[in-house]
């Protein structure tokens, strides 16, 4: 059963397709991506240089987890998003949770433009959508443990795009 509507968030507006570049879940071939959960979408709305994703699904609800100070506003606030659906959701096949997947790329339509997504996360928040665990409520020796990993991983091939961000926010927090 096909959903009513799929997300794909994107900082790049004016699209009329979503391209089939990312790496599928399923048999790692490329795919183009979308999403039912719109929270989940809003928080792909962020810069290839910045992607740190840092999200999940608890007992159905998406729990977001800031790992540095102000994370949220830091990669949200004051930067447009763009939310697109599929012009037509055949061939979309559903992967994995709430993610849907298609081989090939996919043409979009508009769904909506979000001129402040942080503002628009924390409205989420406010509507039980999602829950933000701000950095200054996580358990000191679990921000340390994740600031280390940082450090100790930032030379991972998966890390390069986005070695200087990692850097900037976590390197105050290392030991």
């Amino acid at each position: 059963m096909k959903p009513d509507t799929l997300y794909h968030g994107s900082v790049v507006g004016g699209l009329d397709t979503i391209l089939a570049n990312a790496k599928s879940h399923v048999d790692g071939t490329k795919a183009a991506y979308f999403t039912t959960d719109r929270v989940y979408a809003l928080v792909c709305c962020r810069s290839r240089s910045e992607n740190f994703v840092t999200m999940g699904l608890r007992a159905g609800k998406q729990h977001y987890f800031e790992r540095f100070p102000d994370q949220l506003k830091c990669l949200y606030q004051g930067k447009e998003g763009f939310l697109y659906q599929p012009a037509a959701a055949q061939d979309l096949k559903n992967t994995k949770g709430h993610s849907w997947e298609r081989s090939a790329d996919v043409p979009v339509l508009l769904r909506e433009y979000i001129p402040d997504v942080y503002a628009e996360i924390l409205r989420e928040e406010n509507a039980g959508n999602v829950v933000i665990h701000r950095y200054a409520e996580i358990d000191p020796a679990e921000q340390k443990l994740h600031a280390n990993y940082i450090r100790d991983h930032l030379d991972d091939p998966e890390c390069a795009a986005y070695r200087d961000f990692l850097e900037r926010h976590f390197s105050p927090l290392w030991d």
